[in-house]
């Protein structure tokens, strides 16, 4: 397999949206959760080749933590050169974070935009748990699609967006295969 052969897929948001979650939970077979995988922060860069819906693909899951934020930021080119997919990940269930959220994909989406023009662009509203219920105050999805809304509008891109849950792995996997079955 050479590297024309493998899409690349970069997944981002801040620290603790569930990046690595969603990377682990795609490699798993089954679609059911019998207790939640043990997890660390992601340090730095984990890249994950593995055959994703018939397609040789390797995720880049982005750690989120501010440190890394900035680094990413600082040299564009070496890590958002030749995407395919770029997965935002926005955990809905954490209203502190959505402003920042917001901000740092602003800034990494001109950096993507600029270093591979055609990635195509999907969010995921990530925690979307069984017991989860957002109040109208503090309806994060809304929040964060209305404040980028406008800075998206003049691109003219096309997004998707999904409600994803690690108690739903089946959430998870049709936000993936459904991009990667449009392009195959």
């Amino acid at each position: 397999m050479n590297d024309e052969d493998i899409i690349k897929i970069v997944i981002m948001g801040m620290d603790n949206a569930g990046k690595s979650t969603i990377v682990k939970l795609l490699a798993k077979e089954n679609s059911s959760i019998t207790k939640l995988p043990e997890m660390t922060p992601t340090q730095g860069i984990k890249k994950k080749i593995f055959k994703l819906h018939g397609q040789n693909a390797i995720i880049w899951d982005f750690g989120g933590q501010e440190i890394y934020r900035n680094k990413y930021l600082q040299d564009p080119k070496m890590y958002f050169h030749s995407i395919a997919y770029f997965f935002y990940v926005v955990d809905v269930q954490d209203f502190v974070k959505m402003f920042s959220s917001a901000m740092y994909f602003k800034g990494v989406f001109q950096l993507i935009r600029k270093h591979s023009p055609e990635a195509e662009l999907i969010f995921l509203f990530h925690k979307t748990d069984p017991e989860f219920v957002p109040n109208q105050q503090k309806d994060v999805k809304k929040k964060f699609m209305d404040d980028i809304g406008p800075f998206l509008k003049p691109s003219g891109i096309k997004y998707k967006t999904y409600e994803t849950t690690i108690y739903s792995i089946e959430s998870i996997k049709t936000a993936f295969k459904d991009q990667l079955s449009t392009n195959n």
